[in-house]
């Protein structure tokens, strides 16, 4: 014990004596000056990334809410729908909004994943910082889809503005049936399947139209046959 209490005493001198303080300094301040002059750039290298936007030039319109690039590739926009073209209400009219704005020009597209038709979903914006999707919902051209994040508060109040100022699709164009015109053109998203209903049909008085989503009221089953609907196996003749 009293060899390992001489060896601490003696420790402990060497440290507090000034010069083996100054050698202490001494390092700390070129250890501070290096991380200074190798570690500020190397900090600032590791800071520079990719951009998450990629800017290209729009050559196709497809639809209200679908788009060409110069290469190749085809975008959906993120946070909207617009109506089924080309039978959906309004839906040549979103189409061609959407080629106003952005057919020949450059826009920036922050790609979220792909779709099940190989489509790149993106958050498209123009003009620097203008989010397309909000623009187009609130002119009433689209509906605002769920997004978990700031970017589905602004789709949902611009959808809001929409519908209070009855705007493109939510105006009396799209949500009224034309006088005598009593059949429900009823369009099924998931399997694309476009079907009408008479007013004698089987559950007819539950089948609601809703033209946003590309239904449609017709006046003759003409109309509806030439608009791509088949009569409903739920009508008397249907197939």
């Amino acid at each position: 014990m009293a060899k390992h209490a001489g060896l601490k005493q003696s420790f402990t001198a060497l440290v507090t004596t000034p010069w083996i303080q100054r050698l202490g300094w001494s390092v700390l301040i070129v250890s501070l000056a290096l991380n200074v002059v190798l570690g500020v750039p190397l900090l600032q290298k590791s800071k520079i990334s990719l951009p998450s936007e990629t800017a290209t030039t729009v050559t196709n319109i497809v639809d209200g809410d679908t788009f060409d690039t110069k290469d190749g590739t085809r975008v959906r926009l993120l946070g909207l729908d617009a109506p089924e073209y080309p039978q959906g209400c309004l839906s040549k009219r979103a189409r061609e909004r959407l080629s106003e704005l952005i057919l020949g020009k450059e826009v920036a597209l922050d790609v979220t994943g792909e779709d099940r038709f190989g489509r790149k979903i993106a958050w498209v914006t123009i003009k620097g910082d203008i989010p397309l999707s909000i623009v187009l919902v609130e002119e009433g051209l689209a509906t605002a889809d769920k997004i978990g994040d700031s970017r589905g508060a602004q789709l949902l109040q611009a959808q809001t503005k929409a519908r209070e100022t009855k705007r493109g699709i939510w105006s009396a164009e799209c949500t009224s049936a034309r006088v005598g015109c009593t059949i429900k053109g009823n369009y099924h998203k998931g399997t694309k399947e476009r079907t009408y209903h008479l007013p004698g049909c089987y559950n007819y008085d539950q089948i609601s139209i809703n033209p946003n989503e590309s239904d449609r009221w017709f006046c003759t089953e003409g109309e509806a046959e030439a608009a791509g609907f088949t009569k409903s196996r739920d009508c008397p003749g249907g197939r």
